[in-house]
């Protein structure tokens, strides 16, 4: 809670619950001179390298608190009679980004604890302005520094999502928030400051290994509430266009820069399409990619080329996909097919052969050269001798007539699949138990039928209930199919081309 420091300040106000744009400062006493703060003489302070080093040897927050009481924060312009900061809260300032943005690095739950007391509104007020400065001086180098500036500022809320409560009302009695006329414009200028840091952070000299962890944290909690969001394009468009990591987590932002601001990426199909390959099926964020790669391909007006080219891009990325996201993957290539009437012909194609014989070109960019409408969805027949039962069920839907409703895409991690082949009852007849466990995860094949039941097998004379007593009937835990492979997966591919058919 934002209030955890009220305890070490000396007080007898009662505790608030809570504080919103519209509660007003404390009224003080009239007979308390409330200018009497603003002309006395300043006491001594420590410089701002003096407070930086204070800072890390800081054990507890009332260390922090107890030097603040101390200090005489405002003071009375001579010429303007306006409220303006003292030399002491300038060094206050100044200090803490030199600890923010020094050489050492700062744990995260430190700066947790720190930004209870630098984050809150008033005073982050003045340490923005100050950040901005120093952030367009950092270099690629400063792997630390940047590290302390994304989890400080990751413990920042914006004003319109919670509006932390005032520092300074706590330290003196009139300051330039307790004045009229900022009240009124207090939410606009606490805004202004959170865009102000986040646009020099996105503008600033980022190392790599920072901007995995950035990108998805800004497309997540800060661009939606930036005033100006598409200002943010000029990032997100050259981590777009950096490399493949950055690109598959750019994609989120990017298409709501597309989708929301009417942005125009030239060739938006050919990235994409190229930066669809197994290596993104094994991140953390595939489902949320996935998901984006399906809004994508939602319209029905993309023509039949690029479609046909992701269909046969995603079967291949099927035959190295983990376990995770194999059936999610299988759902969306059905619903593509049904989505894209034009592209059925490749469910219904038996050619080619081998995958020699294969058509398409899975190394071409250009998804006008791909050729894989003259090719098939091979790889479907591949996957129906898959280990997984529910996989191989799903991939056996290119030899039934599809659907003419989508399917629900479902995502199930590698944990929550593993406890269900573990519950499963291997050998003999499922009990009702069992019976109802598949209804409810969809282990039956009712994906493929439409719903309706399968027709019963007629009952051959001489077996079931009247099946001789002598005989009885052996159950094996695990099948035995005896019959050689045949159709696609007799290829006759040397085991020793199997590496070079990915590149991960």
């Amino acid at each position: 809670m934002d209030d955890d420091l009220d305890q070490y300040f000396e007080s007898n106000e009662k505790p608030e619950e809570d504080f919103s744009e519209d509660d007003s400062d404390e009224e003080f006493i009239d007979n308390i001179d409330t200018n009497r703060d603003l002309e006395c003489e300043e006491p001594a302070h420590k410089s701002a390298p003096e407070f930086a080093e204070f800072l890390h040897s800081c054990e507890y927050p009332e260390d922090i608190t107890k030097y603040l009481e101390s200090l005489k924060l405002f003071e009375k312009d001579a010429k303007t009679g306006d409220i303006i900061p003292t030399k002491s809260l300038k060094s206050v300032v100044s200090g803490f980004v030199q600890y923010l943005l020094g050489t050492k690095r700062v744990q995260k739950p430190v700066l947790r604890g720190i930004s209870k007391i630098f984050g809150r509104y008033d005073v982050y007020h003045y340490i923005a302005a100050v950040l901005v400065k120093s952030i367009n001086g950092l270099t690629e180098t400063r792997t630390a520094a940047w590290f302390n500036l994304f989890n400080f500022l990751s413990f920042v809320p914006h004003p319109s999502t919670r509006l932390t409560k005032p520092l300074f009302r706590k330290l003196c009695a009139r300051t330039p928030f307790s004045e009229k006329n900022m009240k009124k414009r207090k939410l606009a200028w606490i805004s202004a400051d959170y865009d102000k840091v986040w646009m020099a952070v996105m503008n600033g000299q980022i190392s790599d290994k920072l901007t995995l962890k950035l990108i998805p944290y800004i497309t997540e909690n800060v661009i939606s509430n930036l005033k100006t969001p598409f200002k943010s394009a000029d990032f997100f468009f050259k981590m777009f266009d950096k490399s493949d990591y950055h690109g598959i987590l750019s994609l989120g932002a990017i298409f709501r820069l597309i989708s929301q601001h009417n942005f125009e990426y030239p060739k938006f199909y050919d990235k994409v399409y190229s930066l669809t390959n197994p290596a993104l099926l094994y991140m953390t964020q595939k489902e949320s990619i996935l998901t984006l790669l399906d809004s994508f391909l939602s319209s029905t007006h993309i023509p039949t080329y690029i479609v046909a080219s992701f269909l046969k891009r995603l079967s291949r990325c099927l035959l190295l996909a983990p376990i995770d996201a194999q059936e999610p993957i299988l759902g969306l290539i059905r619903n593509l097919v049904i989505r894209h009437p034009n592209c059925s012909e490749l469910v219904h194609r038996k050619l080619p052969l081998t995958l020699y014989d294969d058509p398409y070109d899975n190394e071409e960019t250009d998804l006008h050269k791909t050729r894989a409408l003259e090719s098939s969805l091979w790889e479907m027949k591949l996957l129906q001798c898959h280990w997984n039962q529910s996989v191989r069920k799903r991939a056996h839907f290119v030899d039934k007539t599809l659907q003419k409703i989508e399917s629900y895409v479902r995502f199930r991690c590698s944990d929550e699949l593993f406890s269900v082949n573990m519950s499963k009852s291997f050998g003999g007849e499922d009990g009702e138990a069992e019976k109802y466990r598949k209804l409810q995860d969809g282990d039956e094949d009712d994906e493929g039928t439409g719903g309706k039941p399968e027709p019963k097998k007629p009952r051959r004379k001489g077996f079931g209930k009247f099946a001789p007593k002598h005989e009885e009937k052996v159950i094996r835990a695990v099948g035995v199919n005896s019959e050689a492979p045949k159709g696609i997966l007799d290829r006759h591919v040397p085991i020793i081309d199997v590496p070079t058919l990915w590149k991960i």
